[in-house]
């Protein structure tokens, strides 16, 4: 230690000081990762409830117990109250203990400067948190173990107890039947044939396949597609002399069940083209309803403009609405699963335009916005979003429709797949989720189409 005054040896706190309630989460983190590795922390995330005057306590725990002052610096915390109050008390300490090093500030927020930090603290060495939380935590425990503070053999069984009653209080799973909505839509139908046409030269040099009406994926010499061979006639001219028996046909449902078993294809090869097809045609009919299209990085999104909807919902559900000077629009994106339900997985998005109609082109502004509507919205809200959304674009028979050909279709239930469980839960409180919740992970640069 750089002094060996006796007031040291009864301090053994490591006292954490933060923003409330903004910089909970990572304190919340850190406390319960110093107190595994055996030390003592103080926080008032561990220790404080509403309502009584804390203050003695906390002046207490830095004057008298406190072998190191942890500072979480971030933008909420830079001008705290709370902050600034207890950083004045840890001034003190510091000169009395004459310890240079009594005040650790730990850097979390990368929007913070370090030329806007509090002048208090400006000067001294700051931890870095800011790219890892991993790696900060492993340059402060070398900073303690270098100064000799005191601790114990690891307890990580005392993590789990404060986790249990201090944030799990009145959070345990019930034992309660319930029942489940999914994001899982049914896949009720679909064609009977899988066809392999070769064409041959009847297809012009540098053809764009994707401008065809159905879908078709190329294996080997030959369109693999579910559409018979007279649906190309009308882009394709040369294809009406076509012999139809030159084509190769196999059993969709042999192929999805493994029981089909042919030399001219592995089942693991056709699946994939079954799979591929579908999800073609599951683009490409849904660009044929009222919606817009969102090219993301690996996969297409669609969404509503304002205009088509009346006062911008369908059965009473907004999927459109305005955040400032920007609109948000639901959106939603889909694949096929074949097991363990043959169905449609559905993801929900929000997108956001300068007018309703002009999309913001910049990913990192659609990405912050998305974060700020996001987080408002509870699972009832996107559940009932992501209905609305399928009912919009489904048929008189609360289908959606897959057009794969001129006769062959698939068919998706509008309903989702609902699971039933022995176990429920209380729902969290608003104020139990991070200000900041990220509910997207597509923040990749992107095109968009109207």
């Amino acid at each position: 230690m750089t002094s060996t005054s006796p007031s040291l040896q009864n301090r053994e706190i490591l006292f954490i000081s933060h923003a409330a309630p903004e910089d909970n989460d990572f304190t919340r983190w850190l406390s319960l990762q110093l107190i595994g590795l055996g030390y003592k922390v103080w926080s008032d995330v561990l220790k404080l409830k509403g309502g009584e005057d804390w203050w003695p306590v906390i002046e207490n725990e830095i004057r008298n117990n406190s072998i190191k002052f942890i500072v979480v610096l971030s933008k909420a915390s830079n001008n705290k109250e709370g902050v600034l109050k207890e950083l004045a008390v840890a001034q003190k300490v510091k000169k009395q203990l004459n310890d240079p090093l009594f005040i650790v500030p730990v850097h979390i927020d990368p929007h913070l400067s370090y030329d806007d930090i509090n002048i208090e603290l400006n000067r001294l060495n700051s931890i870095n948190f800011k790219k890892s939380w991993a790696e900060g935590l492993k340059n402060l425990m070398e900073l303690l173990e270098e100064h000799n503070i005191n601790k114990s053999t690891q307890n990580f069984e005392q993590v789990n107890n404060i986790w249990q009653t201090v944030y799990l209080h009145n959070k345990q799973p019930l034992v309660k039947d319930e029942v489940y909505s999914s994001n899982w839509f049914q896949l009720i139908e679909y064609p009977a044939l899988l066809r392999f046409h070769n064409f041959k030269y009847a297809i012009p040099e540098d053809f764009d396949y994707s401008t065809l009406s159905f879908p078709i994926v190329k294996y080997k010499k030959y369109w693999a597609t579910f559409a018979g061979s007279n649906d190309f006639i009308n882009e394709l001219p040369q294809t009406e002399s076509y012999n139809a028996e030159e084509s190769y046909n196999i059993n969709v449902e042999d192929v999805l069940n493994s029981s089909f078993n042919s030399n001219f294809i592995s089942t693991k090869e056709a699946k994939r083209i079954i799979v591929q097809l579908l999800n073609k045609g599951f683009e490409k009919s849904l660009s044929r309803k009222s919606v817009c299209l969102y090219q993301m990085s690996n996969k297409v999104s669609f969404y509503i403009k304002k205009g088509v909807l009346e006062k911008d919902k369908f059965n009473k559900v907004q999927l459109i609405g305005k955040q400032k000077d920007k609109q948000w629009h639901f959106g939603i994106s889909g694949h096929i699963k074949l097991f363990p339900e043959k169905c449609f997985e559905i993801n929900s998005h929000i997108w956001f335009t300068t007018d309703g109609v002009t999309l913001i082109p910049e990913a990192s502004k659609q990405h912050s916005a998305r974060r700020k509507q996001g987080k408002n919205w509870w699972n009832n809200d996107w559940r009932s979003k992501t209905l609305a959304f399928m009912q919009f674009v489904s048929e008189n028979d609360n289908t959606f429709h897959i057009q794969l050909g001129s006769k062959e279709i698939a068919k998706v239930n509008m309903n989702p797949i609902c699971f039933n469980s022995p176990i429920s839960y209380l729902d969290p409180h608003k104020e139990n989720l991070p200000d900041e919740y990220d509910y997207d992970e597509d923040i990749e640069e992107t095109t968009a189409q109207m």
